[in-house]
């Protein structure tokens, strides 16, 4: 705006008093009336007037000057004021940047300052000029953007209606846990009574579990009766809710413009509270896309997987709170008995479709007492000493959890942890299952602390900022409909081959999403989803024992996309120049040291032989895409859907573009560089980084054990007390005693 004023003092009429190009360079001016100084304020002195016959005088100050007589300035000076003024005019003009070639964050600070304006400054040596992008031209237009348009009330979520075996029940009358918000404790510090059988506090160790008696579980491209249910309804694409659900992440990031969570139920005291999702849980995400005869399933991208001795616990614990005693105890490898057998079965699936999709998602509970399907998923959550460092669990498992809020060994601190990485995926498998919620357990390997149920609403609220779930039932129909169109443009690139894709959101001014797609072989993708195998059988064998043409709306679009362009090229120059500024998150304390799932793929560390398996393909064929999306709410442009309701409608526009060829490479090389630096970490260098935060958590795990061990003396001294009802109307009444106080 200073520049413009400026600019417009420079032009005008002779009648002018000042000339601001002279003030500022301290250059002689003058007006038709009388020359002023820009050194002084008092006009300059007046030549006295030459008679036409006497000779011209020259001197050394002013040989260069041809007179003019009347005005007292020679022609060559006045022809060097109109030449800087015009210079002014040019450089006023180049600084002034319109809205649609506006620049993003970092190459703002690159644009000229009215000073360097004005004096013609040189950029600063060592910083590169912006890459722009420019749009095509068509006989003298613009392209026309292909904008498409998706309304979430189009988008049918339908159940496919198959046969499905009896669904398991929870044990030990932990289904009061269901109807009760908040942590059920297994015992009450208080009076020490069990709410539950003291049998579930002691966990069996994976050593001592027959998990040979399971039924080994199938991924989408090796489950025979998923493929055949696929081409029997006519889909193209299957998966399961472990292998979509990552990759379904990053669309909720995309479509609610990185939307905080909702951290209101916490106490005010909790401290150093974030309200952004962890590193890992925004960092890039790879999944396989199989030929199969016809369809494509989905397989989680399995190349950073270590053994985790987290998840096998998981498949055990989901026996014990789904059995009885005397059952659970037949698992248990010294047992003479039998362990049950189970076969495939015993697997209970929900079937649904959208599009040309059909999901799998796996049944592991079930109350008739609870609304919709009755259906929960069943989760253990391993506390924060173990997520931390899941190799040496035994130094973590001291770990107790005593309080109910606070920043250690409290529910609390769990609850959040889990919010910032794991809630969101739950709550897409919850979706893809259409289920009511979870189930989730808190334990330290050893032991149960206690359960708490989330239902879908109360997901949502943290995750969404409403308990209606019509906002997240929405958002899921978008993100699989987008998820679809993506899959499509891939296969139509590379039909009838195996595809490795990557996704990633990525924040700005204008979030938008990177998808990568490269053919491989079958052998090829065995190889890389193999590359931890020899790993994964030591830890078994040693520890388990196993179309829119509107000009304003193409014009706004246009300036989208622009935005979107110049992230794209800032991505470039920062890979040019070996710097990666571009983050979806800051580097601190919480998002680079709590953000471990109980699952292999968010606590794992690849050796080389991985890196070599995943970039040995390097200079294969390679397609990318940006994808980017508007929201629409009851007619208004909205940046993200907040307090929906049912009645609201929620549109969407979106545009994919194809990444140029010679960017292609580079940025998917980023990519999955970010990917492994997150997943990937070299254990020496991660180990170094948390080092101290370790120390701090074994400090706690230390004093917890020696508490629970004198805990543990006072039980048994004092013998152990299981709830039951004692009041009228139980099944053994007490009679109530009078106390010693109250007696005569």
């Amino acid at each position: 705006m200073l520049s413009r004023r400026l600019l417009l003092h420079a032009r005008q009429s002779r009648n002018a008093p000042v000339c601001l190009f002279c003030a500022v360079h301290g250059r002689a001016f003058w007006t038709p009336d009388r020359p002023y100084s820009s050194a002084s304020s008092q006009p300059a002195k007046k030549q006295k007037p030459k008679s036409d016959g006497e000779p011209e005088r020259h001197s050394k100050k002013n040989d260069d000057v041809e007179t003019t007589g009347k005005a007292g300035l020679g022609r060559k000076q006045k022809q060097r004021i109109r030449q800087k003024r015009e210079a002014v005019r040019d450089s006023v003009k180049k600084s002034q940047v319109s809205p649609r070639e506006r620049p993003s964050r970092k190459k703002r600070s690159e644009t000229k300052t009215l000073k360097e304006a004005l004096l013609g400054k040189p950029p600063q040596e060592g910083k590169a000029k912006p890459k722009r992008t420019r749009r095509k031209k068509q006989d003298g237009a613009e392209q026309k953007l292909h904008i498409e348009v998706i309304s979430a009330d189009d988008l049918d979520f339908q159940p496919v209606d198959v046969t499905i075996p009896p669904i398991p029940m929870l044990s030990y009358g932990l289904d009061r846990v269901l109807f009760n918000p908040g942590v059920y404790r297994l015992q009450d510090p208080r009076s020490r009574v069990y709410n539950f059988d003291p049998y579930l506090e002691k966990i069996m160790a994976v050593s001592e579990f027959n998990f040979g008696a399971l039924t080994e579980y199938k991924t989408s491209s090796k489950d025979e009766d998923l493929l055949a249910l696929t081409r029997r309804l006519g889909t193209k694409f299957t998966g399961s809710t472990s292998s979509m659900s990552g990759v379904l992440q990053h669309f909720h990031y995309m479509l609610s413009n990185f939307r905080e969570l909702n951290h209101d139920m916490l106490s005010r005291s909790f401290p150093g509270r974030s309200s952004r999702f962890s590193k890992i849980t925004l960092g890039p995400n790879a999944i396989f896309l199989r030929w199969k005869d016809g369809q494509y399933a989905i397989d989680a991208d399995k190349s950073y997987d270590k053994p985790n001795i987290m998840s096998w616990l998981g498949h055990s614990l989901e026996k014990l709170l789904t059995t009885d005693r005397d059952e659970f105890e037949r698992y248990r490898r010294s047992n003479p008995e039998r362990a049950p057998s189970e076969d495939s079965s015993a697997r209970c699936y929900h079937y649904s479709r959208l599009g040309n999709f059909l999901m799998r998602s796996q049944l592991d509970a079930h109350d008739p007492r609870l609304p919709g399907s009755g259906v929960f998923d069943l989760k253990t959550r391993a506390v924060v000493s173990i997520r931390m460092d899941h190799k040496e669990y035994e130094t973590g498992s001291g770990y107790q959890l005593r309080y109910d809020r606070g920043e250690w060994e409290s529910f609390e601190r769990e609850f959040y942890d889990m919010t910032r990485a794991t809630m969101l995926k739950y709550s897409l498998q919850v979706r893809m299952g259409r289920m009511d919620g979870i189930f989730v357990a808190y334990h330290n390997i050893e032991r149960i602390f206690g359960f708490q149920y989330f239902s879908l609403p109360d997901l949502d609220h943290v995750l969404h900022g409403q308990t209606d779930t019509c906002l997240g039932d929405q958002e899921f129909k978008l993100s699989v409909r987008l998820l679809d169109e993506l899959l499509q443009r891939a296969t139509q690139q590379f039909p009838e081959t195996t595809l490795r894709l990557h996704f990633e959101a990525r924040s700005g001014d204008t979030p938008f999403m990177y998808i990568f797609a490269e053919p491989v072989t079958e052998e090829r993708a065995d190889e890389i989803q193999n590359s931890n195998q020899a790993a994964h059988r030591a830890f078994e064998r040693d520890i388990v024992g196993v179309d829119r043409d509107d000009p304003e709306m193409q014009k706004e679009w246009h300036d989208i996309q622009d935005r979107v362009d110049e992230e794209v090229d800032e991505d470039e120059m920062e890979e040019a120049h070996g710097n990666e500024g571009h983050s979806n998150v800051r580097h601190d304390k919480e998002s680079s040291e709590i953000e471990s799932d109980d699952t292999p793929a968010e606590a794992s560390n690849p050796d080389q032989e991985t890196t070599k398996a995943s970039t040995k393909a390097a200079d294969g064929p390679l397609m990318g895409w940006t994808l980017a999306v508007r929201n629409m709410v009851n007619g208004q442009y909205v940046p993200r859907p907040t307090d929906l309701e049912p009645g609201d409608s929620w549109t969407i526009e979106y545009h994919i573009k194809e990444i140029t060829p010679d960017s292609r490479r580079g940025l998917y090389s980023k990519l999955t560089k970010r990917r492994r630096d997150l997943i990937g970490e070299d254990t020496e260098k991660e180990s170094t980084r948390i080092d101290a935060y370790r120390q701090l958590i074994r400090r706690y795990s230390e004093r917890g054990r020696k508490w629970r061990n004198e805990q543990d003396k006072i039980d048994e001294e004092i013998g152990q007390q299981v709830f039951r009802p004692l009041g009228p109307g139980a099944e053994v009444a007490v009679q109530p005693r009078m106390s010693e106080a109250a007696k005569p």
